[in-house]
């Protein structure tokens, strides 16, 4: 039975039904099948969303909004450009710094492929480089949103698998330093074989005046990062504190209307309100999951296949990145978490360090054919098509790939910033 509905939840997912319908229905069907009644359906759907952290979403994704709409994002660029735009390939750089500093904000790989991607591509373009490569770094630094905090993938899967939203951040940080220090290598190397230009030598004038104009943009961090860890407000309330600060920005800028921030709003309400029904129906899928006992049988199949532990993280993060070519990051952790959770436990896996290695895969989902939001957007920013821009990235692919394969087997990386600091 339970693998006839998963079955039938990816079929309907190939043929691009709705996500919603895809994990509800089969869990319905399990339900009238059985014969319990449906009114459990609604019971566990209420439950799953009853959790206040969930609440850290709509803010961060909101604000990520605000910061695209007020000007911050030209500001970030304009900083960037001038303290490394001045190298070969410097465009290239001035993309993934820029992605670092507005990822330390948004949390969103499609807020930063669009509000960044914007202002990089057309650059880049208008200075000689190849659209291509400019859709591709572009691109593949969006993936540094979702992975430095503030993170919104990673606070589905902390709120799914109860791990401590503070510390996924914290794991975060140097996980995404890392991978932006491999997208660097990688756009050095691309950049001296393709001789792209270099931009406009360093003066201390315009570095300080971007610096003075960028002050408070570069100030949003700080709070953020700094008020949770101080223990001034939580993980959730740093979503409101972030929503407040960018709106303040706004008006001292003059660059918000009411108008806009009405609509963005509107806009952010509509996708949170599309990704909780989903976190909602996934609490349905959980309840029938658990009563099948599929997270027994799949520890017992996994260890009887392997039983070292890095191998099964191995094994989790393959099915993560098969199921990424085809789901959100979202669907994918409310489907697989419950179900590798007692897996984790029985083979003494640290879940914080799993965590965030499941949410660095998930993001990858997000670059990648035929379901690839940020894709979508870095394409349509670059006016390319999205095959053109998936092998262009295929370099950055591979360097993630990399400092992924690092993360696995230097798991310090991930785990000591949140023990030093717990």
């Amino acid at each position: 039975m339970m693998l006839l509905l998963l079955l039938s939840a990816f079929v309907l997912l190939l043929l691009r039904a709705p996500i919603f319908f895809a994990l509800g229905a089969p869990a319905l069907a399990y339900l009238s099948l059985k014969g319990f009644p449906l009114g459990i359906a609604p019971q566990r759907m209420i439950g799953t969303v009853n959790n206040s952290i969930l609440l850290a979403v709509p803010m961060f994704l909101l604000a990520g909004r605000i910061m695209n709409i007020i000007g911050a994002t030209e500001r970030i660029f304009n900083f960037a450009d001038a303290l490394i735009g001045h190298v070969r390939g410097g465009l290239g750089y001035v993309s993934v710094v820029a992605s670092i500093i507005f990822s330390a904000m948004s949390g969103s790989a499609a807020a930063d492929a669009v509000g960044v991607g914007t202002m990089t591509v057309k650059a880049m373009r208008e200075r000689g480089y190849d659209p291509n490569f400019a859709a591709a770094v572009t691109l593949s630094s969006a993936t540094l949103s979702p992975i430095i905090p503030p993170s919104i993938i990673m606070i589905v899967y902390g709120a799914t698998a109860n791990v401590s939203i503070g510390a996924m951040f914290l794991g975060g940080i140097l996980p995404g330093l890392f991978i932006a220090a491999g997208l660097m290598i990688a756009v050095g190397v691309l950049s001296s074989r393709r001789d792209y230009p270099k931009g406009r030598p360093p003066t201390w004038p315009r570095l300080w005046k971007s610096f003075k104009d960028a002050i408070f943009v570069l100030f949003t961090p700080v709070i953020i990062i700094g008020g949770i860890f101080g223990g001034v407000f939580t993980a959730t309330e740093a979503g409101v504190v972030a929503v407040v600060y960018v709106m303040l920005l706004g008006f001292i800028y003059r660059t918000l209307h009411f108008a806009e921030l009405f609509k963005e709003v509107v806009a952010a309400a509509t996708s949170v309100g599309v990704l909780l029904f989903i976190v909602a129906i996934s609490g349905l899928d959980t309840w029938v999951i658990t009563r099948e006992q599929l997270p027994a049988s799949l520890a017992g199949l996994v260890t009887g296949l392997v039983q070292d532990p890095t191998l099964i993280i191995i094994l989790i993060l393959l099915v993560v990145l098969f199921l990424g070519m085809f789901l959100d990051a979202t669907p994918i952790i409310l489907m697989v978490v419950p179900a590798i959770m007692p897996l984790i436990t029985t083979a003494g896996i640290d879940p914080l360090h799993l965590g965030v290695l499941f949410s660095i895969v998930c993001v990858i989902g997000l670059i990648t054919p035929p379901v690839g939001v940020a894709l979508y957007g870095v394409a349509m920013v670059a006016n390319l098509s999205i095959e053109r821009v998936f092998w262009a990235t295929l370099p950055f692919f591979a360097a993630l790939l990399l400092t992924i394969t690092l993360f696995i087997f230097v798991p310090e990386i991930i785990t000591t910033l949140p023990y030093y600091f717990r």
